[in-house]
């Protein structure tokens, strides 16, 4: 088996786009990570192929997914100081979208994070339950504690287990929860059972992804981007690439 990098290996995701979004990506780096945080410097962003080395050493972690008329929307935020206050607001714009697409799901939300001890976004996972909205949740175990405990003051694993046996106490609701598994039988080696994946998949058809978790940090301190992507075929295409690249077993059920 191969390692990916030197370090740490966890199980990732990496969506590639082009378009009229990229200026977004370079617009919100010059902005709050340049050291000048300057305006875009005035030339052509090159288009540039995926290394080829790459795609020959893992033929199977790549899909391509090509439409002109793919709707997308660029969610991004800085990070703020304040946000370290208890009780402070949120003010993350991927995380408000988060929430906004939980309340909005009809059928199903499928998600996939390192860290889930927000307590916003558990509150309208509840409220999804209660509507009997399907809801899957997968998730490493003892990842990120410590930076969990100091920002949000709870870890994932506790709230995870808190949402299991609240939805237990309320039979008509339908929550799995599962705790992630790395495959190895895959090309590349994931240490420890540690998923960095922050993905979110609504009703089949609403993708959610980039790098803000579902936990306080992301929506109260840090700086984060997400992307939304609406398209039924790209949502089946993603969800199936990610499932068949863990062993984590969907069909069953976790013991709280």
């Amino acid at each position: 088996m191969t390692r990916l990098t030197k370090g740490e290996n966890w199980y990732e995701l990496a969506v590639r786009l082009e378009g009229d979004i990229v200026q977004r990506f370079l617009q919100y780096f010059f902005y709050y990570y340049h050291p000048k945080r300057g305006a875009i410097p005035s030339r052509d962003i090159a288009s540039h192929p995926i290394q080829t080395t790459l795609r020959d050493l893992y033929p199977t972690l790549h899909y391509t997914l090509q439409s002109s008329t793919l709707p997308v929307a660029f969610l991004a935020c800085g990070s703020s100081r304040s946000g370290c206050l208890p009780f402070a607001p949120i003010r993350a714009t991927p995380t408000l979208f988060q929430i906004e697409s939980i309340r909005g799901a009809r059928r199903t939300i499928f998600i996939q994070t390192p860290n889930l001890n927000s307590r916003a976004i558990i509150k309208a996972l509840k409220n999804a339950l209660l509507k009997n909205i399907k809801v899957t949740i997968c998730i490493p175990k003892n990842m990120m504690v410590l930076e969990s405990i100091v920002t949000g003051w709870s870890t994932t694993k506790c709230c995870v287990t808190l949402l299991q046996r609240w939805a237990l106490r309320r039979p008509e609701t339908s929550l799995n929860v599962q705790w992630f598994k790395s495959d190895e039988t895959q090309a590349f080696v994931v240490d420890g059972d540690k998923s960095h994946i922050k993905f979110m998949v609504v009703d089949e058809a609403l993708v959610l992804v980039g790098s803000g978790n579902l936990d306080r940090a992301s929506a109260c301190t840090s700086g984060e981007v997400n992307v939304a992507i609406y398209n039924s075929e790209f949502a089946h295409q993603i969800l199936a690439a990610i499932k068949r690249h863990q062993r984590t077993d969907f069909g069953s059920t976790e013991p709280v």
